[in-house]
């Protein structure tokens, strides 16, 4: 008998195929806008606060929708309008053009991530729940990275253009893919009504972990919603402004792909150790070390001159970014059974570190007009949110390691 419930490849198949698109898409637009469009750093960071601040309420009512009106129906809303999206950017190319289209493209994009969570990890049970938040963050991780690593190959050699038909088609297939997902799903959910005892189908379970206090799971929740938009400050805002770190070294969008895409694949990799190691549940001290490794390697990357500090700098980066997302992600599930309304909370604080950050960088550029200004500013809101989070979590118990 399967141990899995069905559709669940379906689903990380989406997820893989969603975070190569979107990473590939809203990426190396920042690098078009720039070519084609004369966009400086400065624009690129207002319109990149633009998109994260359209991205907060949409994902919080996306996953409030997904939960009263369906998965499905949600997704579909997602991957129709992602593709629409893209569409209009191909056949507008104008700058307006390219900025209706990407802001069309953030409100369909915010339907798909808190359905494509919460069907990662719904019907688990306790013990295998790690398991499956680890695999869900390593899949979209790894998509991502790839995108970026190989993203400057495919503009380079395939054109702009491959910039909208490329995740076109991907919307498309994984739009015409739901139906049989969806029959999928409700199999799995009917042959679930009424087994309320321990599934045998999962085999022997491990001993559980001792019970934590309501409070300290909740205290850690909140810890990890409070960091996460705090990395995403970090995140794009780096984005934002690589293809001017690109320029100022003389690197075309191949090498800047190559070389800017050293800390995504360093987060899959911690995703990779914190999926199959444990012992950093529920523990303050790997969340706020963590934490301090993020502000070192954003402000290194920011302001580093040569390609080995760039490389160093994006190890610590890529560990900090991993670590925090993932404890917001899993703590968000963790004793979660309204897993889409979770995961839009998830998503909308990951929207306002998304827009934050931007708006933080182009005031201090505005204001300053030296290009350190970015790096300075966030670094600065980035040690402020360390000591929100190190005073919050104070007085709080430690628990049993959960590894």
């Amino acid at each position: 008998m399967k141990s899995n419930p069905p559709g669940k490849t379906g689903y990380f198949v989406l997820e893989g195929t969603n975070a190569f698109a979107a990473s590939y898409y809203f990426n190396y637009l920042m690098f078009l806008l720039q070519r084609d469009h004369g966009f400086t750093n400065l624009d690129n960071l207002v319109l990149s606060a633009v998109h994260g601040f359209l991205y907060v309420g949409t994902s919080w009512f996306a996953g409030r929708f997904g939960q009263r009106h369906g998965y499905f129906t949600s997704l579909r809303i997602g991957f129709g309008g992602m593709g629409a999206a893209v569409a209009l950017g191909w056949v507008l190319p104008g700058a307006a053009g390219q900025v209706a289209a990407l802001l069309l493209w953030t409100l369909a994009l915010c339907f798909t991530w808190p359905m494509l969570e919460a069907l990662a990890s719904e019907r688990e049970p306790k013990d295998r729940l790690p398991h499956r938040v680890g695999l869900y963050n390593v899949v979209w991780a790894a998509t991502a990275g790839l995108a970026y690593f190989v993203g400057g190959t495919l503009f380079e050699h395939l054109g702009r253009a491959s910039l909208y038909w490329l995740p076109l088609g991907i919307h498309v297939l994984q739009w015409i893919s739901l139906g049989r997902l969806e029959r999928e799903h409700a199999r799995g959910a009917s042959n679930a009504i009424g087994d309320t005892g321990p599934n045998i189908a999962h085999g022997p379970r491990p001993d559980p972990a001792p019970p934590r206090d309501a409070r300290v799971t909740r205290v850690f929740r909140n810890l990890a919603w409070m960091g996460n938009p705090f990395a995403y400050m970090a995140m794009n805002t780096l984005i934002a402004v690589v293809p001017g770190i690109a320029g100022r070294a003389g690197l075309g969008i191949e090498e800047a792909g190559r070389l800017m895409s050293a800390w995504f694949i360093v987060r899959t990799l911690t995703f990779a150790i914190l999926w199959g190691w444990h012992g950093w549940h529920y523990r303050i001290g790997w969340f706020l070390g963590s934490f301090l490794l993020l502000i070192g390697g954003f402000v290194a990357v920011m302001t580093a001159r040569e390609v080995w500090m760039l490389l160093v700098a994006q190890v610590a980066f890529g560990w900090g970014t991993g670590l925090i997302y993932y404890s917001s992600l899993f703590y968000a599930m963790d004793g979660s059974d309204t897993h889409g309304e979770h995961g839009g909370i998830h998503e909308a604080f990951i929207g306002l570190g998304m827009g934050s950050g931007p708006a933080i960088s182009a005031l201090g550029l505005w204001l300053s007009g030296t290009p350190t200004a970015p790096a300075v500013a966030v670094g600065a809101a980035l040690v402020g949110g360390w000591a929100w989070c190190w005073t919050v979590s104070r007085g709080t118990r430690r628990p049993e390691s959960a590894g």
